[in-house]
């Protein structure tokens, strides 16, 4: 549990220092056509973060099954390679679906103020899971309907350290207006 809050601390705190002092212009900038910028990393996080209910609502369901355990956690094959698909660097690239896919408009200042605070409810529900038994619990991810709690949670910190990967590839791109960010 102690490592999903740190993942998950560790998002917040890189996205801080990777937005520090960036007008909203380099929030948006594109190195080119179909790349995303570093605000819409940001918002396709929040995309991905509407599921933070469902995952809500599986807490309170385990609980109240008494779904209880201690770790460490197995989980089976397909749980397992949808975690580790997408630790940065990206070895494979993936098609957003569209339902996800962030707006060529994104407000910078917007998406990165709701991905602090999906990201402040994220560990607000790592904690309400600590104690339970998080293979046995299970959750809703896209169409895997008994998906384990534990490994959608890591997912989603490996989900989000990607596309924090992602926007500091932008912010370390050679032509980033403004550059003066330590390489």
């Amino acid at each position: 549990m102690s490592k999903l809050l740190d993942d998950n601390t560790a998002n917040i705190e890189k996205a801080k220092s990777l937005t520090a002092g960036l007008s909203s212009a380099q929030m948006s900038w594109r190195s080119q056509p179909g790349k995303w910028s570093i605000a819409q990393n940001l918002d396709h996080l929040n995309l991905a973060a509407r599921g933070l209910g469902t995952i809500a609502s599986s807490i309170a369901a385990a609980r109240a099954k008494g779904i209880t355990g201690n770790g460490p956690f197995r989980y089976g094959w397909l749980s397992s390679w949808i975690m580790k698909s997408q630790e940065p660097p990206p070895k494979r690239k993936y098609k957003t679906h569209k339902s996800n896919a962030p707006s060529p408009d994104v407000d910078a200042a917007k998406a990165l103020a709701d991905y602090l605070c999906n990201a402040a409810r994220l560990g607000e529900l790592i904690q309400e899971a600590d104690g339970l038994d998080l293979a046995r619990a299970k959750t809703q991810f896209g169409p895997l309907k008994r998906f384990p709690l534990g490994a959608l949670l890591t997912h989603i910190t490996t989900h989000d350290r990607r596309h924090l990967w992602q926007a500091e590839q932008v912010r370390n791109d050679p032509k980033f207006p403004g550059s003066g960010w330590p390489k």
